[in-house]
């Protein structure tokens, strides 16, 4: 898989404290993206998941991780290898919980009609779509809209929804959007979550 970064802590990427990775590639381009970097497909740093795993695995111990989150970038473009790293977490992390950010509706997911980049049909993305959706509990979907702006729970715009695909939330577990900034050891420096209302134009 293509990855455009990962991080071992979060506190704004759904529930407690979460690893979160952001997958390379977006064809969807929304504009006033806070992650554009994301959006070349030949970006970022080539990854398998059981690469990817082992460091979702330390971190989960170092932080006492409640879960992982999927971004990007675009996760569906990607589906098959979002798939296989969620399968091999859950395997080996039965108890982490799992989040996705997508900028496709629920309808054109239920349908096929969005893009991979490994050729595919609708009725084969459908498919892979119900079995992504069976190893989420939560996912954010529908594309960012920088002229509907919103203070709900883990969405960037009044046109995107939250929805729970496991009994393991509620929404009431879903803070209002913030978002934070990390610096490493080494001066590298993370922005992650939700930008201010009023820096989106």
């Amino acid at each position: 898989m293509q990855i455009h970064a990962v991080m071992d802590c979060s506190l704004v990427n759904g529930p407690g404290r979460r690893a979160v990775v952001w997958l390379q590639g977006c064809e969807i381009h929304c504009p006033g993206c806070w992650n554009p970097a994301s959006h070349l497909r030949a970006g970022g740093f080539a990854a398998s998941a059981v690469e990817v795993a082992p460091q979702i695995e330390r971190a989960a111990e170092a932080y006492d991780l409640e879960g992982v989150t999927i971004s990007g970038g675009e996760p569906l473009h990607q589906i098959s290898e979002a798939i296989e790293l969620l399968s091999v977490l859950k395997h080996q992390l039965p108890t982490l919980s799992t989040g996705l950010f997508t900028g496709y509706a629920e309808n054109e997911l239920n349908a096929g009609k969005f893009h991979t980049y490994l050729p595919s049909t609708a009725a084969a993305r459908q498919v892979q779509w119900r079995e992504l959706r069976s190893l989420l509990d939560f996912a954010v979907l529908g594309r960012y809209n920088r002229r509907q702006p919103t203070t709900a729970p883990l969405v960037s715009s009044r046109n995107q929804r939250l929805r729970l695909f496991s009994a393991r939330y509620d929404l009431e577990d879903f803070q209002d959007p913030q978002f934070e900034i990390s610096i490493e050891p080494n001066g590298l420096t993370q922005i992650t979550g939700f930008p201010l209302l009023g820096s989106l134009e």
